[in-house]
């Protein structure tokens, strides 16, 4: 009996590293959206595509890909100054985000400026 208890409590030791690395593997899914932006705020961003619309959370953490930023963001580190994504995502741009589903909020990865929206005109 002992040793059938033993056998049973091993084999559930060996196999209940594989059940948590399925779980995490299902949060470390990067998924895929594109579309318009409608919405930015230094902590989300808002998206318009062909199936509906989301928000993403953004952070630190957060890579944004715009063409043409990388002098104003060489020159932001070296004044030391923060970066936020309103600074280089506007409403009206083309993106594509890859994002994780983290439950009960989406959070961008990596957000993909493909075509800008042209600056609004000074009166």
């Amino acid at each position: 009996m002992k040793r059938v208890l033993l056998l049973v409590l091993g084999g559930l030791l060996l196999t209940g590293p594989a059940f948590a690395q399925e779980k995490k593997a299902a949060a470390d899914k990067t998924m895929n959206a594109s579309g318009e932006v409608t919405a930015v705020t230094a902590k989300s961003i808002t998206v318009k595509g062909k199936e509906g619309e989301w928000t993403f959370d953004v952070d630190k953490a957060t890579h944004v890909s715009v063409a043409g930023a990388t002098k104003k963001t060489a020159a932001a580190k070296d004044n030391k100054e923060a970066l936020e994504i309103t600074q280089y995502v506007k409403v009206g741009d083309t993106v594509s985000v890859k994002y994780h589903d983290m439950g009960a909020s989406k959070h961008a990865a990596d957000v993909n400026v493909r075509n800008s929206a042209p600056a609004a005109k000074k009166k």
